[in-house]
């Protein structure tokens, strides 16, 4: 049997989910899954920004101590991973320096979600920018998010802009952006880190991001290391499109899929 796998996830520790840890984690040893991994927010971003005062920082003592408990107990049943998922902005370096000296972690994914200090999640980002400035900002964050100097495994959903993007066409597109692109796929790859599908992408016209001609390029550069990310923040969405994204993996040339324990890439055939 294939083995079903979700290396991104986030419960009520996260700042935007109010799913307790039992409750995901019971539903993925429904579904089958033989590792999950939860990796709540972790948002030192908007904690050096005095505009996002209003975001709720994770209680990373108690976090750390539930989660532990929780692996501890579902040992032989379900292989959980303890991670989390660092919200890139260079000022905010020092914090998660500090944090992995702190604690051990499984899995820790790298997203950008603010852009020169805007969440452009929100549409207020999107009214000060053309389409044009909105994007190539983005991923010159992204490229930037790269560089981090803290441990980090997995660069997350890219494509994140789009999700609200007021647009009728909201796709980034490798084609129309392709230097910018294969700048930040060609660090992924000399750093060794892993390019994440990421099938939370709902009303983007897309089953996961990146779309299919990124994740298709980073083969052609020589790519392998890459990673499935449901981002549910509820039980209904764990290992959503999961076969789709498998699916198109084999399609492209992947062979692989990974998983991470203590840092360490572990790969799944397709």
């Amino acid at each position: 049997m294939k083995e079903k796998i979700d290396c991104h996830t986030h419960c009520d520790f996260s700042h935007d989910s109010s799913s307790p840890a039992e409750d995901m984690i019971a539903e993925a040893a429904r579904l089958g899954l033989s590792y999950y991994a939860i990796t709540d927010h972790c948002d030192k971003d908007c904690a050096v920004l005095p505009d996002f005062g209003w975001v709720r920082q994770i209680d990373l003592e108690k976090r750390f101590e539930k989660l532990l408990r929780l692996r501890d107990l579902w040992a032989g049943k379900l292989d959980i991973a303890v991670g989390l998922e660092y919200g890139y902005l260079a000022e905010a370096d020092p914090l998660y320096l500090d944090i992995e000296k702190k604690y051990e972690t499984d899995i820790v994914i790298n997203s950008v979600h603010l852009i020169q200090n805007e969440d452009c999640y929100f549409q207020s980002f999107f009214d000060k920018r053309t389409k044009t400035q909105a994007y190539s900002q983005y991923l010159d964050a992204v490229s930037d998010s790269v560089d981090a100097p803290y441990r980090y495994d997995v660069i997350g959903h890219i494509g994140y802009v789009i999700r609200k993007a007021p647009y009728s066409d909201k796709i980034l597109r490798r084609t129309d952006y392709p230097d910018r692109v294969d700048e930040i796929l060609r660090k992924i790859i000399a750093k060794g880190k892993a390019l994440e599908l990421n099938s939370h992408s709902e009303g983007t016209g897309l089953d996961f991001l990146p779309e299919t001609d990124t994740v298709k390029r980073y083969r052609e550069l020589g790519g392998e290391l890459v990673t499935f990310g449901s981002d549910a923040h509820a039980p209904v969405n764990i290992a959503r499109n999961y076969d789709v994204v498998c699916d198109a993996l084999r399609s492209l040339g992947f062979r692989y899929i990974f998983k991470y324990k203590r840092h360490e890439p572990i790969a799944i055939k397709l």
